[in-house]
């Protein structure tokens, strides 16, 4: 994980992005009403004391293969496993992703926003999706589930950088903001229709990033007028609306990232510049559209308010998005032990405290400024990384179950 970018899922993206970054120059949201410029929907019952959650590992013991891709296989285990997070250790909600490949007939090929979702969408995989969706709901916890498309620039923006080059992402065209709106509309509403209980999900998140795939995508430090910064807002302008009114569910906008990388690009700029991806998504999608979302969701450093350079972040965050929207900050990828290295190449200040150190105080700050829960990467470790609440054979890291304000049943 990086100072400023939320990791992909996958094993390959964990080994790509770091050097891609250092090269580079709670709780309960209140009521929602139905004003055209407030969230569609209500939020959800159980954040009643805060959201309380894990990232769910996309794959287990090291395969290749997202379980969700074979999910009668792994379908006992996740059982277990969500079972074992509410009742062990208290926590409320996980968060899983969902990339476009897998959710196609032909992986290589962009839905046609002509046709009908059953033309072009592999709903068997989309059935897997809404079964672990019943799931949660029979083990008493709601799922954040992140729709992952890469369909944000044109094909002729970046294109040598375009993981569609890969021949396993859908090829964008020109305008590929149309085939993205089509997805994330079919997909909501196929899910939420096939789902027996739909109220399990949490929120659905816009995300994706055209070279990375299941990434965020780039929202910072874009220069006014650039042919990537128009096509960013053209495709947010065009594409937040349909993802807003689709199903029944609350909605977020991709995850936000403050960049806290030391790197000399980042430390010649403004602390406003590094928060350039809330105050553009809070521009278009807000102040131009007036179509706020359900929940904002940030991923979160710890010890950054204040950081090295004496700038509050967390405080700015609020100001930008506005005070009456802290109830709706989601606090994510909270990071611990086994991140201590990205430390070293960030403006924050761990001081001889601990990466336990760091949880416990990235979920006093939710706690604090009002925001409507956190969640925490990850629930398992996972290869070399020794970030999870639990080791590679599921024992729970008690100290930092403690840290967190949870804990299981020793």
């Amino acid at each position: 994980m990086l100072m400023g970018w939320r990791p992909a899922r996958s094993v390959l993206m964990r080994a790509v992005l770091p050097a891609i970054l250092i090269g580079a120059e709670s709780f309960a949201a209140p009521p929602f009403s139905s004003h055209a410029n407030e969230p569609q929907t209500d939020t959800p019952t159980s954040t009643a004391h805060g959201f309380r959650g894990a990232h769910l590992n996309e794959r287990l013991d090291g395969s290749e293969t997202p379980w969700l891709v074979d999910y009668a296989a792994h379908r006992a285990r996740i059982r277990g496993i969500l079972d074992g997070l509410v009742k062990g250790a208290g926590v409320n909600l996980v968060d899983i992703f969902v990339s476009i490949p897998y959710t196609l007939k032909e992986p290589s090929r962009a839905p046609d926003p002509a046709l009908p979702l059953a033309a072009w969408g592999n709903t068997a995989y989309l059935d897997r999706v809404a079964a672990f969706v019943d799931d949660c709901a029979a083990a008493g916890v709601q799922v954040e589930i992140d729709l992952a498309s890469n369909l944000w620039m044109p094909a002729s923006i970046d294109s040598a950088q375009q993981i569609a080059q890969s021949g396993h992402w859908p090829k964008p065209d020109e305008t590929p903001w149309d085939e993205a709106a089509h997805w994330y509309r079919g997909c909501i509403e196929y899910v939420e229709a096939r789902a027996a209980h739909p109220e399990a999900i949490a929120l659905w998140c816009m995300m994706g990033n055209h070279a990375l795939g299941t990434a965020e995508p780039r929202l910072w430090d874009l220069a006014p007028g650039t042919p990537e910064a128009l096509a960013t807002e053209t495709f947010v302008k065009h594409v937040w609306p349909v993802f807003r009114a689709a199903g029944k569910r609350p909605k977020a906008p991709p995850v936000l990232l403050p960049i806290l990388s030391s790197a000399p690009y980042w430390t010649a700029k403004t602390p406003g510049e590094r928060l350039s991806a809330f105050s553009n998504m809070k521009r278009w999608i807000v102040d131009d559209l007036k179509l706020a979302p359900d929940y904002w969701v940030m991923s979160t450093y710890p010890w950054c308010d204040p950081a090295q350079d004496d700038f509050h972040y967390l405080r700015r965050i609020v100001e930008i998005l506005g005070s009456d929207q802290a109830g709706r900050i989601l606090s994510t990828d909270l990071k611990g032990p086994g991140h201590e290295r990205e430390w070293v190449t960030s403006i924050i200040a761990p001081q001889g405290r601990s990466g336990v150190d760091a949880l416990a105080w990235q979920v006093e700050q939710s706690r604090a400024y009002g925001f409507a829960g956190w969640w925490v990467w990850a629930w398992q470790d996972s290869g070399e990384a020794a970030w999870g609440m639990t080791d590679k054979d599921g024992t729970w890291k008690h100290e930092r179950l403690r840290a967190l304000g949870i804990g299981v049943r020793e």
